[in-house]
């Protein structure tokens, strides 16, 4: 269970990562988004496939492309992260009450 919870926050983590990137470089030039897409691995594990988006931005004059990031789409993925962060801690807590309540029960 403990790596199902790690496979978790490192999935959160670069879900985080992704979009903490895209918001740091929306105003650069030719930038192209990170996306960053979570699903079940083997045996209920978390996994994260993080990929660049394929579509430009909007043409400028210099010649160059705007970034594509969509601002609104950076701050979903950020509360998603956190989210899921905070669904984890509260497995880990819920874990730990459960194991804590074993060993009392197993000590008596």
């Amino acid at each position: 269970m403990a790596d199902i919870l790690i496979s978790s926050l490192r999935a959160h983590q670069a879900l985080l990562s992704g979009a903490s990137s895209n918001i740091a470089n929306m105003n650069t030039e030719d930038y192209r988004s990170i996306r960053t897409t979570i699903r079940e691995g083997l045996m209920g594990s978390v996994e994260a496939a993080t990929a660049r988006t394929e579509t430009e931005g909007v043409p400028t004059e210099g010649g160059h492309c705007a970034s594509n990031v969509e601002l609104p789409q950076e701050i979903c993925d950020l509360i998603r992260a956190q989210r899921g962060f905070e669904a984890v801690l509260g497995a880990i807590e819920t874990r730990e009450e459960m194991l804590d309540d074993l060993m009392a029960v197993l000590t008596r």
